[in-house]
């Protein structure tokens, strides 16, 4: 059915980055267009140069309430696009929907119009990518490893770029990051391939409990083609028992020789149109498998290697992003481009050109053989799971953590068998901190980046790493995540006097 958004009267709900897209695009498109904000103050992006901004200043000027809503300021209305930053049970969206208002998001309206287009102008080809972490490093490497490989992508969704700039590009792919809160208002986006990465706490305090953040992410898969699953992950297949039945009527169908129920196995999961990546050995999809040593080895060493189909196809030794969680995304990021025509034997030759996103364990000092790293975006308990024990294998001496925050509501104590394995000592910041000295007795409470810095930096020595992956949010104490990580990088840099002449060598490790 065609789209046409000329016939349709529209509220933007929220002007952060996403809602001015929204304003922007349907301005453009010579909609009916109003709208609200829930602050008084908020921060127009302008180009003055740009005929569609000096429309969008009189558009502001004209046309934006920051005040209470009543019922006839829906009169008309069809449809109230939302931004991902608002809730769906804030009254205004309550008004709307009894004033029998649609309620999506930016996804959604992107989905509607590349489902309209025509043969002048065929749709773009989408792929999905979720979960509570590693969403935005899979989003960037499967668009750097598209393009270098000849495919004309781009990315958009969570990851920065608006969905609507994406659909208006002369890309032929977009490579959408997508969050629990995009999905909430999502349900016709078609995608070539769907994926979440993983599952754990988190944006309870939006979600309420861990069964609705996981209805929300699993939307993602219900207009998928295909879906990339982590296999021994929980809460990540589109159907949890759709794997396990697979595996089971392979498992029925046995035969003697094993070579003819894996490849059972295979066809069983290639039918449910399922790609299976894990870190175990496996025959099915990505997995880890040890070879005999190579030339860089020892005759008796044996070397792990990526796996597809038990092919290897790169040493571990060859990966430059750290840690085995990394190995993880990159699995992932594969097979989705193995599902755009794109083949992991093709894609893998082009990992080593793939810069990581700042914030997601970067290296951003090394002193006196002490390493420091930077994991600011670990804002959930499960990204700093994440980050222990990917980089715990990599470590020869202490791990020293650097943590706190806004917990939101998550439950701090189930990180503390992670933190009594991995973790030597934790010098905790910020509005929750005391839930960390409660699930850690090696614990310390400071009150800034800096104190954290000086305390972490007294106790390491060399061979040991101090770790900033917080498992809360930042905005009790900083405007980002992104500004957590630059205050504690400037923080470390002005400790060991890393300025003038050895700053060279110190942005080299960042």
């Amino acid at each position: 059915m065609s789209y046409n958004v000329r016939e349709h009267s529209y509220v933007v709900g929220g002007l952060g980055v996403t809602g001015q897209a929204c304003v922007r695009f349907l301005l453009q498109k010579q909609a009916t267009v109003k709208a609200f904000d829930t602050r008084a103050n908020f921060t127009l992006v302008t180009d003055p140069d740009s005929d569609i901004d000096t429309d969008m200043q009189a558009f502001m000027a004209e046309k934006v309430t920051c005040t209470a809503l009543s019922e006839d300021y829906f009169d008309g209305v069809d449809t109230l696009v939302l931004s991902p930053g608002l809730a769906l049970n804030i009254e205004q969206v309550a008004l709307a929907q009894k004033c029998g208002v649609e309620v999506i998001g930016d996804v959604e309206l992107f989905a509607r119009l590349n489902a309209s287009t025509s043969d002048a102008t065929p749709a773009k080809r989408v792929v999905g990518i979720t979960g509570s972490n590693g969403k935005t490093t899979v989003t960037l490497l499967v668009n750097h490893l598209l393009k270098s490989c000849g495919v004309k992508s781009i990315e958009a969704g969570n990851v920065g770029r608006p969905v609507l700039e994406a659909l208006q590009s002369d890309a032929d792919v977009v490579v959408m990051e997508l969050s629990s809160f995009q999905l909430e208002t999502t349900s016709s986006l078609v995608l070539e391939a769907a994926t979440v990465l993983n599952i754990s706490d988190d944006h309870l305090d939006r979600h309420g409990t861990l069964e609705a953040y996981i209805d929300a992410k699993h939307r993602i898969f219900d207009n998928a083609k295909s879906a990339i699953v982590w296999r021994d992950g929980e809460f990540v297949a589109p159907d949890e028992q759709i794997i396990a039945d697979a595996k089971g009527n392979a498992a029925s169908n046995a035969v003697s020789d094993g070579e003819s129920n894996a490849a059972s196995n295979e066809e069983s999961l290639a039918s449910k149109n399922i790609v299976e990546y894990g870190l175990g050995e496996s025959t099915t999809g990505f997995a880890i498998a040890s070879f005999d040593g190579d030339d860089s080895a020892r005759d008796d060493e044996q070397s792990l290697y990526i796996t597809f189909k038990g092919e290897k196809l790169i040493a571990l030794s060859d990966i430059h992003l750290a840690g085995m969680h990394n190995v993880l995304n990159i699995m992932a990021a594969l097979g989705i481009c193995q599902q755009l025509g794109v083949s992991p034997v093709l894609a893998v030759k082009h990992l080593h050109s793939f810069k990581a996103a700042p914030h997601r364990c970067v290296e951003i000092a090394r002193v006196n053989d002490i390493r420091y790293i930077d994991d600011s975006k670990a804002t959930n308990i499960g990204a700093t799971i994440a980050a222990l024990e990917g980089l715990a294998p990599t470590i020869q001496g202490k791990l020293i953590l650097i943590a706190g925050g806004d917990a939101k509501g998550a439950d701090i104590a189930s990180l503390s068998p992670y933190l009594t394995k991995y973790v030597s000592h934790v010098f905790a910041l910020g509005k929750d901190a005391h839930l960390f000295e409660k699930s850690f007795a090696h614990t310390t409470r400071v009150a800034t980046m800096k104190d954290a810095v000086k305390a972490a930096t007294r106790l390491a020595a060399p061979g040991d790493v101090v770790l900033l992956s917080p498992a809360c949010a930042s905005l009790d104490m900083f405007k980002n995540y992104m500004h957590r990580g630059d205050v504690f990088k400037q923080d470390v840099h002005d400790l060991l006097n890393l300025h003038s002449k050895n700053d060279d060598a110190v942005e080299a490790t960042s």
